[in-house]
């Protein structure tokens, strides 16, 4: 491998081995987002050209000279198969980055260090005849190397350090990072990576390393995700951070996103943002799940119902443990072909409401309940378990008057009615209790979630032990528990 920094500079001699020119930069070409696997080459940027400067009386001019002219590229310089250079002055195009120009000193995600690093230096390495991007070096030794007698000091640097004459601390492989842009800034650096690689972080180590980028960046960011990921990632913030990146966003991917989050993450992250903003954002999203998080708003920021959320699972008193749980399975099914909404990603109990019999026409469904996104699929009807008293809902509305663990409800025989193994509910709350009095009843009764009931005690929403924790803990203990924990 060679470090850029060794070749800029250098001369570029014809083949006769007068210098004609100076290397100024390298050009790679973009590869496609869709060369996700990172054990494939295409993966690593080919180098298509060297930027060269020449000197004239009357001044300099950066040309373009195509590596299919390059018979050799060392750190001595490069040598031209033929004496013709082409005195069009340079122009980058759609696809191509200028490495030191458009990659030097820019910010990027080292996903395997899960850390952001500048880069400092990058290494190429020939395959097959050709020069590829290889590697990124962040180390300050690579700074060192970019100053006037760079080599001298970076050699010292290296003898202070213990470390042998001519080698050089670890470097990141490409296939390891994430470019980090800013979208309209005018950048050199417009790249974008497979979503494979930041898909392998965890949300918390994604939110975390957003705290060092800007609002922008970290919308940028986003941006190379699918939304699911966006979307939990954005959960892990806090809510003013959130607020900032929606603004940065595109207001429709920052709709898309929003839809995916829980319906009480939603309503916090547009509470942070205005009035205007949150309409704007509302209006781009579905409209029942824009339904469900304007209700979720009306609430006071402080009160239970401010902090719970509609995303669980309500079942009418009728139906029985098999039933329920054909019913779960054919909603996960039907979700993994996007032709439903998924189950709730919390699924610690399951609510037994008094609801009437439904009919195939119109199912009893809850206020807000979510409904499949888009158009059906073609087994979408397959989502939906016909029972003796009509199709099973799973977001039942009316009257709490059972709570079942998941773990009873499947070693439950299946023939057994729900009512038979459901306890009554001990505890309850609602929707204008304070929100700290609901944190503490959460606390001191041991419980995973707390269930929300208006005055006749209908079913409105839960809030679960996650949401009373973020009550309690003050924001300094907050931020110094790791995220995953939280």
């Amino acid at each position: 491998m060679v470090a850029i920094t060794n070749l800029l500079g250098k001369p570029i001699r014809d083949p006769s081995g007068d210098e004609v020119a100076r290397l100024q930069d390298l050009v790679v070409r973009v590869p496609p987002a869709e060369a996700a696997d990172t054990s494939s080459l295409e993966v690593y940027p080919p180098v298509i050209g060297l930027v060269a400067r020449l000197r004239a009386p009357h001044g300099s001019r950066d040309v373009f000279i195509p590596t299919e002219k390059v018979k050799k590229l060392d750190e001595t310089g490069a040598q031209l198969k033929t004496p013709a250079v082409n005195l069009q002055r340079f122009a980058k195009r759609e696809g191509e980055i200028i490495l030191r120009g458009g990659l030097f000193d820019r910010q990027v995600v080292d996903v395997e260090g899960r850390r952001i690093v500048r880069i400092n230096d990058l290494d190429l390495e020939e395959h097959a005849g050709e020069w590829r991007l290889v590697a990124v070096d962040v180390s300050f030794g690579a700074l060192v190397r970019q100053m006037p007698a760079g080599k001298l000091l970076s050699q010292r640097v290296s003898a202070l350090l213990g470390r042998e004459r001519g080698t050089r601390a670890p470097l990141i492989d490409w296939a390891n990072v994430v470019p980090v842009t800013e979208s309209g800034a005018g950048s050199a650096l417009v790249l974008r990576v497979p979503r494979e690689r930041l898909n392998i972080l965890h949300p918390a180590d994604l939110a975390e390393l957003m705290d060092e980028l800007t609002p922008a960046q970290s919308a940028d960011l986003l941006e190379n995700m699918d939304e699911e990921l966006a979307a939990d990632t954005l959960e892990e913030m806090e809510d003013e951070r959130q607020a900032q990146i929606l603004r940065a966003m595109d207001p429709e991917r920052a709709a898309d996103v929003l839809q995916e989050m829980e319906p009480d993450e939603a309503t916090d992250a547009l509470q942070g943002v205005s009035q205007e903003e949150a309409a704007d954002l509302l209006g781009r999203m579905d409209r029942d799940d824009a339904l469900e998080v304007q209700e979720l708003l009306g609430y006071p920021e402080t009160s239970a119902g401010g902090i719970m959320t509609t995303d669980y699972l309500s079942v009418p008193d009728w139906a029985t443990v098999g039933e329920i749980i054909a019913g779960m399975r054919a909603r996960a099914n039907a979700a993994v072909n996007d032709e439903e909404d998924p189950l709730p990603s919390d699924l610690p109990e399951i609510y037994v409401v008094v609801a009437e019999s439904a009919s195939p026409e119109r199912p009893v469904v809850r206020k807000g309940a979510s409904k499949p996104r888009g158009k059906p699929g073609p087994n979408a009807a397959a989502a939906v378990i016909s029972t003796d008293h009509g199709p099973l809902p799973l977001e039942a509305e009316g009257q709490l008057v059972g709570i079942v663990e998941l773990r009873r409800l499947l070693l439950a025989d299946p023939q057994t009615p729900i009512r038979d193994v459901m306890r009554p509910p001990t505890s309850v709350a609602h929707p204008l209790d304070n929100e700290r009095d609901v944190a503490r009843l959460i606390a001191e009764e041991d419980l995973v979630a707390l269930p929300i009931v208006d005055e006749s005690g209908a079913m409105l929403g839960i809030v679960t032990v996650d949401d009373a924790i973020d009550v309690i803990l003050p924001t300094a203990w907050k931020k110094r528990i790791p995220r995953r924990f939280r």
